[in-house]
């Protein structure tokens, strides 16, 4: 009797000490809806450059409290979260800054909560501003060849505007400098809304302070102040210089062929790769007969600078002409000056 009397008061401090069942559930996620409470301003059309900002917004409404999640389009994914302290509505915004565009714009929201929802705020766009296109430059956006003032390229591009306008732009480059031989402003003048073609004549001369090239695009200097696309293009100047001709072998008495050595060498103002061949002139014919081109690199290491070349030729007894050094270029190839060779004529 005893001993039951201990252990009835024993159970009833056990059950009276047991947590309650509802401290262990986890917070609850209250279901979510949104919908888009528009955007301001809600369309515009004008000029953009250098960047027109339009807040959009949404409302998002939950049932009960708890944390929600929520993503925009086009912020690379930027989670961000909301609390609600009881059921309810909360607005949140995005701003978002064009300088170029058109039309119907929009941007999407994902909302996530004990459910996943969305919607789309929508807006127009109409900027007025001239958009520049890629240019291009004949004959090519490399050139490894002769330079100077008097090396003359075509550089072209596209403008596009929307609406009747005059717009003033120039040709720039890296670092803001401008087109060698396609220096200052320069006007095109829109009658109706369309797309014209830009172009100029720029000299070929080296590039000052780079070894890798330049780019080139069409900068709209009014209205707006805007470059888009760019072009990367190169000039290196190189030379071919033709050092010495020297007789190795060969006699009249017997008569025997000749051999002759020469010498030059190649200079290049930048990094590239290019080709040469040593060339020879019958003085008969007339006419001068091109080895194959082989290949030729100039790198960081050694650009710029120079590469000597040299090759031996065998002459008939009785032969004579001219040799001469060349380099293939892009547009006409780099000839050095040219060496007369004579054997004994029989």
């Amino acid at each position: 009797m005893r001993l039951w009397s201990v252990l009835v008061p024993l159970v009833a401090v056990l059950v009276a000490g047991a947590p309650p069942a509802q401290a262990t559930a986890q917070a609850a996620v209250p279901t979510v809806s949104v919908a888009s409470a528009g955007a301001q301003p809600p369309s515009y059309t004008g000029q953009c450059h250098p960047g027109k900002a339009f807040t959009l917004s949404a409302a998002i409404t939950a049932d009960g409290p708890g944390t929600v999640g929520y993503i925009w389009s086009g912020t690379y994914n930027h989670y961000r979260q909301v609390t609600f302290a009881e059921a309810g509505t909360q607005t949140v915004t995005l701003t978002r800054t064009h300088s170029l565009g058109r039309d119907q714009q929009s941007a999407t929201i994902r909302v996530f909560g004990a459910n996943t929802t969305g919607t789309a705020v929508t807006y127009g766009l109409t900027c007025t501003d001239p958009v520049p296109g890629r240019p291009q430059i004949q004959p090519a956006a490399i050139h490894v060849g002769r330079c100077g003032s008097d090396v003359v390229h075509t550089v072209s591009a596209q403008i596009s505007s929307p609406i009747a306008q005059t717009v003033r732009y120039r040709w720039d480059s890296f670092y803001d400098r401008e087109l060698p031989g396609a220096e200052g402003e320069r006007v095109i003048v829109f009658t109706e809304p369309g797309v014209q073609t830009v172009s100029s004549t720029f000299q070929r001369v080296p590039i000052p302070g780079t070894n890798s090239g330049d780019n080139v695009g069409v900068e709209i200097l009014s209205p707006g102040a805007t470059t888009t696309e760019v072009l990367h293009y190169r000039t290196v100047c190189v030379k071919a210089e033709f050092t010495s001709l020297t007789r190795v072998s060969g006699s009249c008495k017997p008569a025997t062929p000749y051999k002759f050595k020469v010498d030059g060498y190649i200079e290049s103002d930048a990094i590239g790769d290019m080709s040469y061949a040593w060339a020879r002139q019958d003085e008969l014919e007339g006419e001068w007969t091109r080895d194959a081109w082989t290949p030729m690199s100039f790198y960081v290491d050694n650009s710029p600078g120079r590469q000597t070349v040299s090759k031996t030729f065998t002459v008939p007894s009785g032969g004579s002409g001219s040799f001469r050094l060349e380099i293939l270029g892009t547009d006409g190839n780099v000839v050095s000056t040219s060496k007369a060779f004579k054997t004994c004529n029989v």
